[in-house]
């Protein structure tokens, strides 16, 4: 990000240049790995199984619909844990940046609480994502767009890395997403619209293809829209950020 006085503009393009391509190639990832269970067949996976040396062979090996059920699911793991690094990383780069648009404004002003919003800057984050909503939402006066979405993959990464993927108990897990819809009749490009899955105890959570990719439509959606909230707080202060990039 660039840090600047009110007099003058604040990037948003390094910010939205970074995590696009990062989002890219998190989805990138899950599509080489689709590729390869498409081609994948009962004989090669027993044929690569035995062509390399160290390989465990014991009674406990996975059968092939197994392993590709589990595969499957490993892929979706894996794909909402570096999502939520990522939504992560960028919450403290947004949380900075609007704190710099705060103090940036304090000083043009001549504030005597610069030492204050300096230390606020500096300080660690608040651990969990509902506190970060939080912190942000006071922050910028606006709601945080799409923060049921996210919060929904946060409740979907717990139950498959602390459950094995099981809803517990007296649960029901709710996964709100955005999805890409084909063009209605008449229509000539795809549209957005919400999405929404329930799981009740003792179900397992294995998503489709289409709705994994819904994770990356979301988690897109949600850099831009909080990109552009900010853009629109920093305005609200009398700077003018460059736009984001689309």
């Amino acid at each position: 990000m660039t840090e600047a006085s009110p007099s003058r503009t604040i990037s948003l393009n390094d910010i939205a240049l970074k995590y696009t391509e990062a989002i890219q190639h998190l989805s990138d990832l899950a599509v080489f790995d689709w590729a390869g269970a498409r081609t994948v067949s009962e004989q090669g996976y027993d044929e690569m199984a035995r062509s390399i040396p160290g390989l465990p062979v014991t009674q406990f090996r996975l059968p092939f619909e197994v392993a590709k059920e589990a595969a499957e699911r490993s892929a979706l793991k894996h794909s909402v844990n570096e999502a939520l690094g990522l939504i992560a990383v960028f919450l403290e780069d947004i949380r900075k940046l609007s704190g710099l648009v705060v103090f940036n404004v304090a000083r043009a002003k001549a504030s005597n609480n610069l030492a204050s919003l300096a230390a606020e800057l500096n300080a660690a984050p608040p651990p969990d994502f509902p506190g970060r909503f939080q912190q942000l939402r006071q922050r910028i006066g606006a709601e945080i767009p799409l923060e049921a979405e996210i919060l929904s993959l946060v409740a979907l990464a717990r139950t498959l890395f602390h459950r094995n993927g099981v809803v517990g108990e007296g649960e029901t897990l709710t996964l709100n997403l955005k999805v890409v819809q084909p063009p209605a009749e008449g229509e000539t490009e795809a549209r957005l619209a919400n999405y929404e899955r329930s799981w009740k105890a003792g179900e397992g959570i294995l998503l489709s293809r289409q709705e994994h990719a819904a994770v990356f439509t979301t988690v897109s959606l949600f850099f831009n829209a909080m990109l552009g909230a900010v853009q629109e707080f920093a305005k609200s202060s009398g700077i003018v950020p460059e736009p984001a990039v689309q």
